[in-house]
């Protein structure tokens, strides 16, 4: 207690002694000073000259005279002004003094201190909380002009906060129906879509009511990037689409195991009584490959391990691939060109994976490909990597690209699943290899590369 007394005698003879006299003398002082420190300085140039000059005139004497005596008449009528304006700022303070008595108005002057402290200290705390935040925070008027703007939200807009300051929030961000639903009391969220630095970015908003005394004063707008969110979102579907496909396949290929038994064994037994015809000969012998590579991808589902197969030569397999796509498209009557390296046929590959990525690549040229078309097979050889170059007369539609044409779910074509190439994709890359899609002028070229590690040369 005996602190407290001590402050508020001290807040007392502040208003009661330094208060007043400061009001009173100080206060007329600066208005004389001010008022006459310009006449008494050029009355001072005009005493510099009579001294040295010679000239006695009697009218520069009066004019000086009067100079002089206006300057006095400014300093008396300053100070007087001084103490009318002193009085009218002390009668309300010693009126407010005396109508509760000194002590309370005394302590209602400190109260009122500390609580303009407490503000102050309260306003700093939160506008550092509003600076710091890793959201963006943006308010606005009624009329939806921005008011405030956090460090975060001018780096997610790209614009510094004097150059947000003003403007239209609802036509800066495209959120004016928004907005119009909030200034009625409600609450709005959604997302948006903006391009920052070039690079498309998805905005998740939140955009609440200010509420003030009379009414709604205006809104604050919260805001996250969540584009990451939204990659990993999609992300997340595809792997459950992929772990659906992956159950199914199980369930496929153990349905058709024992199908797959039957036909071989009856192939093999039509093969028996053909013994002359070289074509058909060739028919059931695929016939019985497909059936032992369809076999041995069983073995690969269940057991998870890569099929092996018979090493056959690099112009074999394409062939094979080439024999096998043109039977399910031979109404379409498309030609077929082929330039093969000589080095094709010492190139022995005996990895399923490639195969089966060489027969989607083929097959998805086949259904690209108008009726009439052309398909053109090339391969290029060197010491380290062998290129087979697949060409057709087609384009990539639907705005695809050459990095979205492999992913799953993305088809070329009206109907599947849009996994051909996918698979191709992953097939060549588990072996090593690369697969790349060229598009210019109504034509589409797959280019796969395949190392010296894939494949054996018998040169």
């Amino acid at each position: 207690m005996g602190h407290d007394e001590s402050y508020e005698k001290i807040i007392a003879a502040f208003l009661k002694r330094r208060f007043y006299l400061g009001l009173f003398v100080f206060l007329p002082l600066f208005f004389s000073v001010f008022a006459v420190a310009a006449p008494l300085i050029l009355l001072a140039r005009f005493r510099a000259v009579f001294k040295r000059s010679v000239i006695d005139s009697a009218e520069l004497i009066s004019i000086y005279n009067f100079a002089e005596q206006w300057t006095y008449i400014l300093a008396v009528t300053a100070f007087v002004t001084g103490l009318i304006v002193a009085y009218a700022l002390v009668r309300p303070a010693r009126k407010l003094l005396s109508e509760g008595g000194e002590g309370k108005n005394i302590e209602e002057f400190s109260s009122l201190g500390k609580e303009f402290t407490r503000i102050a200290a309260s306003l700093s705390k939160y506008t550092s909380l509003i600076e710091s935040t890793t959201g963006g925070v943006m308010t606005a008027d009624k009329i939806g002009a921005i008011t405030m703007v956090n460090p975060y939200a001018c780096y997610m807009l790209g614009s510094k906060e004097t150059d947000l300051l003003g403007k239209d929030i609802g036509t800066l961000l495209n959120i004016t129906r928004d907005l119009q639903i909030v200034l009625q009391g409600k609450t709005a969220a959604s997302e948006l879509n903006i391009t920052i630095n070039g690079e498309g970015r998805t905005i998740g908003y939140t955009l609440s009511p200010i509420k003030g005394r009379y009414g709604i004063d205006g809104a604050v707008l919260n805001f996250m990037d969540t584009t990451k969110i939204k990659e990993m979102h999609r992300e997340m579907q595809k792997t459950e689409k992929l772990a659906s496909i992956g159950t199914l396949a199980m369930e496929v290929a153990h349905e058709i195991r024992n199908p797959l038994a039957s036909i071989k064994g009856l192939v093999q037994l039509i093969g028996e009584d053909i013994n002359d015809n070289e074509q058909k000969k060739l028919y059931i012998n695929t016939i019985l490959k497909e059936t032992d590579r369809l076999n041995r991808v069983v073995d690969t589902i269940f057991e998870k391990k890569t099929a092996a197969a018979e090493e056959d030569s690099l112009r074999d397999v394409i062939h094979r691939a080439v024999l096998l796509c043109s039977q399910a498209a031979k109404d379409k009557a498309v030609s077929i060109k082929e330039d093969y390296d000589k080095a094709v046929d010492k190139m022995q590959v005996g990895d399923e994976r490639f195969f089966h990525a060489l027969y989607n690549i083929v097959l998805n040229a086949y259904e690209a490909v108008g009726k009439n078309g052309e398909i053109v097979i090339k391969t290029k050889i060197t010491d380290d990597w062998a290129e087979i170059d697949v060409s057709s007369e087609s384009e990539i539609s639907g705005g695809m690209d050459a990095d979205t044409i492999f992913e799953a779910d993305v088809t070329t074509k009206g109907k599947g699943r849009g996994m051909g190439l996918k698979i191709a994709r992953d097939a060549i890359k588990s072996i090593g290899g690369d697969i790349t899609v060229e598009t210019s002028e109504g034509k589409t070229k797959f280019v796969i590369s395949l190392p010296s590690t894939a494949y054996n040369n018998n040169a």
